[in-house]
């Protein structure tokens, strides 16, 4: 279960989202500058629908929709990749950052701890 960091390139925090709701129902997150995306990141260098997170067999995946500027990965332009903790993609003016749910690892330690 991942957490998605959104910050500036200097490191600032934007926002934050919890995956972990998307993931048990494996839903696809778009992520752009429209009102209809899921997470919007309002800028010009963003497209309308940039990219998207969605499961892919048994892994997670974000994917770039056809967009103006693309995704980069360790500053490569890359047409998908797999979610992994730590993973670091950076769309436009944003830097996305993939993390596991601090909330998750809480709920894995309460759980040992109880058996």
């Amino acid at each position: 279960m991942y957490e998605l960091v959104i910050c500036s390139h200097d490191g600032t925090l934007l926002k934050r989202f919890d995956l972990s709701p998307v993931e048990a129902k494996r839903q696809r997150i778009v992520i752009g500058r429209a009102d209809d995306c899921d997470v919007r990141i309002a800028s010009p260098s963003i497209s309308r629908h940039h990219a998207a997170i969605e499961p892919e067999e048994d892994a997670w995946i974000i994917r770039d929709l056809g967009s103006t500027h693309g995704v980069e990965v360790d500053g490569v332009k890359i047409p998908r990749a797999v979610i992994r903790d730590g993973l670091r993609v950076v769309i436009g003016p944003a830097v996305l950052k993939f993390q596991v749910s601090h909330a998750a690892i809480a709920e894995e330690v309460a759980r040992d701890l109880r058996d």
